[in-house]
């Protein structure tokens, strides 16, 4: 790991002077929105940007569909693309720069060595990735940390500088912390507004300052002491993941590299 080249990206990131980053940069999130809420204020500066979303943002069920005023997923799925759209829009991006893989919504952890195959054709020849942080809050995302930990893991060394960016546990993670400036807040308020169907999870954050750090070393084969997801309405638990861990690991030959 070279120490201060990582350091020296992220000290421009953070930067009160906001200077124009040409990083050929990846952001790699679970669901749209999710880039919105962790980097928006941060995306108008990327100038050589793509954002690959791992999941279409919808279960594939006629109850979360229903749930959410839909008759059919796909329907569900179709808005929330245009919301990602519009958002987008107001950050500067252009819709060729939104990628998906377009899985199913809670379903990224039940495939986690077929999401790093995808996921190191993305990040191959990029500078700079932005992505989840290993949190126990969500699987899909804690599925992303995995993937793009083990497709770096699979460059031996000549991969980029992997960054992420916390939404649960930042008052323990040490990661810096980038604090808006008004015009970034109205901005970001705006981006966050196009997500109708979301409003309800993103009002528990709000229009929140933003989160960085180099991406620490993290042993993803056995689950973190407070993992949210286990016992609530989900497809896994932390245990689960756990295990779906060490299998991946098998499966892509990193058994013989620490977790």
């Amino acid at each position: 790991m070279n120490v201060a080249r990582n350091e020296g990206l992220l000290a421009q990131l953070m930067a009160p002077e906001r200077p124009m980053l040409p990083f050929k940069t990846v952001v790699i999130v679970a669901h749209p929105c999710d880039e919105t809420l962790a980097c928006g204020a941060l995306l108008p500066r990327l100038t050589d940007i793509s954002i690959v979303h791992v999941t279409d943002g919808a279960p594939h069920t006629v109850s979360a569909a229903r749930a959410h005023g839909f008759q059919h997923w796909a329907d569900y799925a179709r808005v929330r693309r245009k919301e990602l759209e519009r958002a987008a829009a107001l950050g500067g991006l252009p819709g060729s720069a939104l990628k998906t893989l377009g899985l199913p919504e809670q379903s990224a952890a039940l495939r986690l060595a077929t999401l790093t195959r995808a996921l190191l054709s993305f990040i191959a020849g990029a500078e700079l990735v932005l992505t989840h942080a290993y949190e126990g809050a969500d699987p899909d995302q804690d599925a992303i940390a995995f993937a793009v930990a083990a497709a770096r893991s699979r460059m031996r060394g000549r991969g980029p500088v992997v960054v992420d960016m916390p939404l649960y546990r930042r008052k323990e993670d040490g990661a810096a912390r980038l604090c808006l400036t008004q015009e970034e807040r109205v901005r970001k308020a705006r981006m966050l507004a196009e997500f109708v169907t979301q409003q309800e999870r993103l009002m528990a954050f709000g229009v929140c300052d933003e989160c960085y750090r180099i991406a620490p070393e993290q042993d993803f084969t056995h689950p973190l002491e407070d993992v949210r997801y286990s016992g609530a309405d989900r497809v896994i638990t932390g245990g689960q993941f756990a295990q779906l861990a060490r299998a991946a690991r098998g499966e892509l030959g990193l058994d013989a590299v620490p977790a």
